[in-house]
């Protein structure tokens, strides 16, 4: 009955995944600034999703440890790779329902910092060595300070980060892929009130 309970949540979240995948429709493209900071964050439930992705196989671990009847000196090997990834799955679980809260970045225009469930990176913008376009995963690649740092165009705010990035990125980090100037473009004109847009040539 568990092991059907669990088949059945995992199926929802497959379905519920896929819809989440989805190319986002621009709605919170901007946030409201507070002090010249905008602070994206990533589609609310994300990353709930992924809890339930990663506890789901574990639930069946767990339920299937709890039904066995009987372990065998053999088995020991087996059991002991079990529990090391029914306590993997657990904390990539407790993980992803914590970024959910944490997980946020803050720009303005001096200053990138990027909060994750126990990290906390803060650069300047003139510290960027490099930053690309990633049109299949859809997210900004960037190396700063020695540090690598991840912006989704789907997070909350991605018009505020392009036009951000437009104007505080070094010119030679900027102009080093014109593919990557070309989204960060896009993604700032997106963000603009449809009559801002008409006047423009």
């Amino acid at each position: 009955m568990v092991l059907v309970l669990v088949l059945v949540v995992m199926t929802i979240m497959v379905f519920g995944w896929r819809l989440l995948m989805r190319p986002p429709a621009g709605i919170h493209a901007r946030v409201p600034r507070r002090g010249g900071v905008a602070v994206l964050r990533p589609p609310r439930g994300r990353n709930v999703m992924f809890a339930g992705l990663a506890l789901a196989p574990t639930l069946i671990l767990v339920a299937l440890l709890v039904k066995a009847e009987r372990i065998t000196e053999a088995d020991q090997s087996g059991v002991a790779l079990a529990v090391l990834l029914i306590g993997i799955g657990a904390a990539l679980t407790v993980s992803c329902f914590a970024a959910e809260f944490r997980q946020k970045l803050s720009v303005d225009t001096d200053h990138l910092e990027s909060v994750f469930i126990l990290t906390t990176l803060k650069v300047r913008w003139n510290e960027v060595e490099r930053i690309r376009w990633n049109p299949g995963s859809r997210w900004f690649f960037m190396v700063a300070a020695g540090a690598w740092l991840w912006v989704p165009a789907d997070f909350d705010g991605i018009a505020d980060f392009a036009e951000l990035a437009l104007s505080a990125l070094p010119p030679a980090v900027l102009g080093a892929s014109q593919e990557t100037r070309q989204e960060l473009e896009e993604l700032a004109h997106a963000g603009e009130r449809p009559a801002v847009r008409a006047l423009r040539p």
